[in-house]
């Protein structure tokens, strides 16, 4: 009320907030006394929702457009029948047609765009973990990401897992995660050598593993 009924006000008064900017990890004392955080004492993990795995994919891969603004349809589109979303701008410019949507946003929970919805709903299913698996878009980013990763020049394979795990998931690996994944890509390539197609493969499938994994799917 004090700012006019801003709602984007009140949304930057919750974001810059002391609770909201709070860590994921519980206190041991937190824990005892409220197992389920109805006092904040620390932040709630947030799952990532369908327009954010897109982005997060398309960002790890180099591929993302962060251009602002403009049209989000394709020049001479007539309609949503046999529309190709093969753009790579961030997923807030996907176009959003009512009987046709990208198959991320139908597998994670996007909203039905046909009914008036304050709230997504929140599912665990099998296809989800089959898209990150099998569909062609992640297989494509992830070989894009390896790519990256194996351009640069310097790097032992150590620092490569890390900055593979860095990008994907925001830490760093254990050490049975390093001891794995070392194992892993060790067999295709040696230390610092230039990227064959051998360690391309080996990194991409390391990159879609990572993109599989429940901490991808979830901000601590």
């Amino acid at each position: 009320m004090e700012d006019g009924w801003s709602v984007k006000r009140l949304i930057r008064q919750i974001m810059l907030s002391h609770a909201y900017r709070l860590s994921t990890r519980e206190p041991l004392a937190a824990k005892q006394v409220d197992p389920d955080n109805r006092l904040l004492s620390h932040m709630n993990r947030k799952r990532l929702e369908a327009e954010q795995i897109r982005d997060a994919l398309l960002l790890v891969s180099g591929q993302l457009d962060t251009a602002y603004g403009g049209a989000n349809f394709k020049p001479g589109t007539k309609g949503e029948y046999g529309y190709q979303f093969d753009g790579l701008r961030r997923s807030v410019y996907v176009p959003v047609f009512r009987n046709t949507l990208p198959q991320v946003f139908e597998v994670f929970d996007f909203a039905d765009p046909n009914i008036q919805n304050g709230r997504r709903s929140t599912s665990t299913i099998a296809p989800q973990a089959l898209w990150l698996m099998n569909h062609p878009f992640v297989v494509v980013q992830s070989r894009l990401a390896a790519g990256r990763l194996l351009e640069q020049d310097g790097l032992t394979q150590t620092q490569r897992l890390e900055r593979a795990y860095r990008e994907v998931l925001g830490r760093r690996p254990s050490a049975k995660e390093r001891s794995l994944g070392l194992q892993f890509v060790g067999e295709a390539n040696q230390e610092n050598t230039p990227p064959k197609e051998p360690a391309l493969k080996r990194w991409a499938l390391l990159y879609q593993a990572l993109f599989q994994s429940i901490d991808f799917r979830y901000l601590n």
